[in-house]
C-alpha cells in the first residue's frame, strides 16, 4: 500500500497539482479539514511517502498516516506499506528532523474570507437563522446544549435544511469567489453545502466562517465528516470575550458559545475547532496577556495529548477538562453547572465580588464589571433603542434604518453575552421596555456580606 491508497482507504480525494518530488497532490485535511491545505508526495523517501498539513502541522510518512488516521498500529501499518520494521524503530525517526528541534512558537496569520463570499455567507446565515427559528426540533436540540433562544439569536445560529427534497445544495465555485478546481473526469467541481446546524462567526462586525453541524444520518450516508466547514471560510479559532483575563480552550464553537452563555461575564472563549488547532495572530496575544487559561479540549485521546503543547506554550494554562462527558455540551446535559465550574479553575483574584455600595440586583452575585451595565445605559440614552425582557421574551429593537453594525454587534454583545448584566436589566427593572427615559432604575443591595 502506497501513501495515495492509504488517503484513499481514509475516504480523501486529492487531486494532483503539481508535479514536484515525484507529483504532489492536494485535499481536505483528515485531521483539520479545509479542501486544499493537506499536502503529499507519494514518491518521497524511496516510496514511503510523506504527507503534510499546512494549517495544523500534522505529518509523517504512510506508515505514520495509517496509524494517525486508518486505526493501525505501527505493527500492522509497517505490514500493509509491505515494509519491514527495523529493529531499533522508534516512532520519531518517521518524522523530519525538525520535528525534535523545539523552536519558539510563532502564530499564523490566517487570511479573511473574500467580499464575494461574505455576501454570499451572510445571506446563507441570514436565511438559514429564519429557518431555526421556525424548527421547534433544532431549537429544542440546542437549548439541551445550553444554547437558549437568547443564544441562538446572539449568535445567529441557523439551520439548513436542504433544497429541492435534497439535503445539500450545490453551487458554481466562481459565485462563491472561490477558485475552480477541477475533477479527474476534468468537470468543474461545485461548493457542496449540506444541511446541518449552521454555526457562523463574525469577527470584527463580518462574517468570517460557517460551520455546519450535520445530523447523525447525513454522516452515516456520506462520509465522515460531523463538522463541515464552508470552503471560503476564515480558519482563526473562535474568540468570544477574549479580553477577558481568564479564559477557556475547547474545540467546538458550540461548546464556546455555551460556555459564554452560561458564564460569559467571568471567562471569555476561544474555541479551537480541533484539538491539535493551533492559535493565530489574532488569539495568540490574547492568551499570552491572560491570567489563567482553562484548557479544555475534549477528554480523549486528542485532547489530552494536545494538552503538552498549551503547558509547554502558556505557563498559566491549566488542565480543566469536564467532570462528566466529553465536552462542555455533553457535561451541562448531565446536569454541570457551566458558570460553577468555570469559576472552581479560577484563582481567588479572578473570581471576588466587588466592594459594597453598588447599586446590584438582589439575589445575584455582583457582577465583576459595572462597565458594562453603564456602557450598555449609554447607548441606550443616545439612541433609539430599545430591550424588550420579560419572562418570555428577550429583544433588542433598533430603529429603522439603523445600519451602524459596530453599534448593532456591541449592544447585543452586552445585552446577551454577559449573563450578569442580562438578568441585571431583566429582573430589576419593573417595565417589560426598557430605554433611554427608564434605564436609570436601580436596586441597592442593603448588604453583600
Amino acid at each position: 500500500m502506497d501513501l495515495l491508497a492509504a488517503t484513499s482507504s481514509n475516504g480523501l480525494i486529492l487531486k494532483k497539482v503539481a508535479t514536484t518530488k515525484g507529483g504532489e497532490y492536494a485535499g481536505p485535511c483528515p485531521s483539520c479539514g479545509g479542501f486544499d491545505r493537506f499536502r503529499c508526495w507519494p514518491g518521497e523517501r524511496g516510496g514511503a511517502g510523506s504527507y503534510w498539513c499546512r494549517q495544523c502541522g500534522k505529518w509523517g510518512d504512510t506508515v505514520q498516516f495509517l496509524v494517525d488516521f486508518c486505526g493501525y498500529n505501527y505493527l500492522d501499518a509497517f505490514a500493509a506499506t509491505g515494509r519491514e520494521k527495523p529493529d531499533d524503530f522508534h516512532p520519531d525517526k518517521w518524522k523530519s528532523e525538525k520535528q525534535t528541534i523545539q523552536r519558539p512558537f510563532e502564530p499564523k496569520f490566517f487570511e479573511p474570507p473574500v467580499e464575494i463570499w461574505q455576501e454570499k455567507a451572510i445571506k446563507f446565515v441570514d436565511d438559514a437563522h429564519a429557518c431555526l427559528l421556525e424548527s421547534e426540533i433544532a431549537l429544542k436540540y440546542l437549548d439541551n446544549r445550553g444554547l437558549d433562544i437568547m443564544a441562538v439569536k446572539n449568535f445567529k445560529l441557523g439551520y439548513f435544511p436542504g433544497e429541492q427534497g435534497k439535503n445539500c445544495k450545490f453551487r458554481p465555485r466562481a459565485s462563491w469567489g472561490l477558485p475552480g478546481i477541477k475533477k479527474e473526469n476534468g468537470r468543474d467541481k461545485m461548493l457542496w453545502i449540506p444541511r446541518g446546524i449552521v454555526i457562523p462567526y463574525f469577527k470584527d462586525g463580518k462574517i468570517y466562517r460557517v460551520r455546519i453541524r450535520r445530523p447523525k444520518a447525513d454522516i452515516q450516508s456520506k462520509g465522515s465528516l460531523k463538522y463541515y466547514i464552508v470552503p471560503g471560510s476564515g480558519m482563526e479559532a473562535m474568540a468570544i470575550n477574549s479580553d477577558q483575563k481568564a479564559l477557556v480552550i475547547v474545540e467546538s464553537e458550540l461548546d464556546g458559545m455555551l460556555i459564554s452563555r452560561r458564564a460569559g461575564s467571568t471567562t471569555g472563549v476561544i474555541a479551537m475547532g480541533s484539538a491539535s488547532a493551533k492559535p493565530g495572530t489574532f488569539v495568540y496575544p490574547h492568551l499570552k496577556n491572560a491570567l489563567q487559561i482553562l484548557v479544555a479540549l475534549d477528554f480523549d485521546q486528542a485532547g489530552l495529548s494536545a494538552w503538552g503543547w498549551w503547558e509547554k506554550t502558556f505557563e498559566r494554562a491549566k488542565l480543566w477538562p469536564v467532570p462528566e462527558g466529553k465536552d462542555p455540551g455533553e457535561a451541562y446535559e448531565k446536569g454541570l453547572d457551566i458558570k460553577e465550574w468555570v469559576k472552581a479553575g479560577l484563582p481567588p483574584v479572578l473570581t471576588l465580588n466587588l466592594s459594597q455600595g453598588h447599586y446590584l440586583p438582589p439575589n445575584l452575585c455582583p457582577p465583576k464589571n459595572l462597565y458594562h451595565i453603564e456602557e450598555l445605559r449609554f447607548f441606550l440614552k443616545r439612541l433609539p433603542i430599545e430591550i424588550i425582557a420579560t419572562e418570555e421574551k428577550a429583544e433588542i429593537i433598533f430603529p429603522s434604518g439603523f445600519k451602524n453594525r459596530g453599534i448593532i454587534n456591541r449592544v447585543n454583545k452586552l445585552f446577551f453575552e454577559d449573563e450578569e448584566v442580562f438578568y441585571f436589566f431583566k429582573l430589576c427593572h419593573p417595565d417589560s421596555t426598557i430605554h433611554g427615559g427608564n434605564c436609570d432604575y436601580r436596586v441597592k443591595v442593603k448588604s453583600l456580606t
